[in-house]
């Protein structure tokens, strides 16, 4: 009797198994690696950043290295991809681009997640003037059109990685505080928040470790989908001669020096534009499978 007591019924999960399944962020994972395009795009977005990481030192060639006596070669053995005006090696120069625009891209993003994320929830759980004032400040900044916003701010403050970067994260500041305010106006009203505070919870604490985790689902969301556009932000930037400055290589740089060779060596704009569109459009739907996988109303 005792051996029947401990056994568990036919088709119970043992309790660790439950846990590990209730993880709303492990089940968002699992449901993303079965939606093919999702997974795919991933795949793809992971092999950017290890192109990123890696890649230049793989290239075999020097990205800065000039060589008059091959200027505008076109593909070949030595250079896959043909080389520039320069005689540089085009392949090395697109995977140090390509690493570039993950830099000032994931630096945009998280230094404009950290700020938007913090004064969102601030401004949403405190209300009243606090709240107005903040909004207020975004509301100004929503005034301008996005792009226009970052020319201007890169203009001002010159090129460079970091600035470009900064004049992105800036753009990104007011679509997270909106998007997380949003969320917390809604969760601050619920039981669990009334609760902690009836016994007593310090409004940091309710904000960090209560309302926080809830918001986080459609930050995430933005997150991936604003990294598709500072990508492309970065690259209008730097074809307008406002981003990465040379000799460094940048796929809008590149674009902006190749158009004039497009018909003499069309490949030199075409390596740059195809791994810019597609880069783009890896993370633009991923971000789409992002929202499918954490937003409950659209699980199929």
């Amino acid at each position: 009797m005792a051996e029947c007591a401990v056994q568990q019924r036919p088709g119970r999960k043992p309790a660790a198994f439950q846990k590990r399944e209730a993880n709303p962020y492990l089940l968002a994972w699992r449901r993303l690696l079965h939606k093919p395009a999702g997974c795919v795009c991933l795949y793809v977005v992971v092999g950017f950043v290890l192109l990123a990481l890696v890649g230049p030192h793989l290239a075999g060639q020097d990205a800065f290295v000039m060589n008059a006596s091959a200027e505008l070669h076109g593909p070949s053995r030595q250079h896959p991809l043909g080389t520039d005006q320069f005689g540089r090696d085009i392949l090395s120069r697109v995977m140090y681009g390509i690493r570039i625009s993950f830099v000032v891209a994931l630096s945009a993003a998280f230094l404009g997640a950290a700020v938007g994320i913090s004064t969102g929830i601030f401004a949403g759980y405190s209300g009243a003037w606090i709240e107005a004032v903040i909004m207020r400040i975004y509301d100004a900044l929503f005034a301008f059109p996005t792009i226009l916003l970052a020319i201007g701010i890169a203009a001002t403050t010159g090129p460079g990685i970091f600035n470009a970067a900064l004049a992105l994260a800036i753009v990104s500041v007011p679509q997270f505080a909106r998007i997380v305010r949003g969320g917390t106006l809604v969760e601050k009203n619920k039981d669990y928040v009334n609760a902690a505070i009836c016994l007593g919870g310090s409004n940091g604490r309710i904000m960090l470790q209560h309302i926080l985790p809830n918001v986080t689902s459609p930050s995430l969301v933005q997150f991936t989908l604003f990294m598709a556009f500072a990508v492309l932000v970065e690259s209008a930037l730097s074809f307008l001669g406002l981003g990465v400055p040379p000799p460094y290589p940048s796929l809008g740089s590149m674009l902006a020096e190749g158009r004039q060779f497009i018909q003499k060596a069309p490949w030199y704009c075409a390596a740059p534009g195809i791994v810019l569109t597609l880069m783009i459009f890896a993370l633009n739907t991923l971000s789409d499978a992002v929202r499918d996988v954490l937003d409950p109303r659209l699980l199929r």
